[in-house]
């Protein structure tokens, strides 16, 4: 599947596909909470509205651009002989 297979999709299908998926990370966008799934070979936007966590909308892309707001809060957690090598 790819991110304009993705979007034919019925909103219940997306959301059993979101689930297969990884998650990556999460941040706020106005009035919405954002996650993001990686699918293989695209990633999924979920849209969340504020306060009862209803999804709104889906965002499949496969550019890495869309990912950026992303990167201040990911935490990459190593493994202590990698941090070793590093150190």
């Amino acid at each position: 599947m790819n991110s304009d297979n993705f979007t034919l999709l019925t909103d219940y299908q997306k959301t059993e596909a979101v689930l297969k998926g990884t998650f990556l990370a999460e941040r706020l966008a106005g009035n919405f909470y954002v996650r993001l799934y990686n699918l293989h070979n695209f990633y999924v936007e979920v849209f969340f509205e504020g306060r009862q966590r209803l999804i709104t909308k889906f965002r499949a892309f496969e550019h890495t651009l869309f990912v950026l707001p992303y990167l201040d809060d990911i935490q990459l957690k190593l493994p202590a002989v990698v941090r070793k090598k590093i150190n």
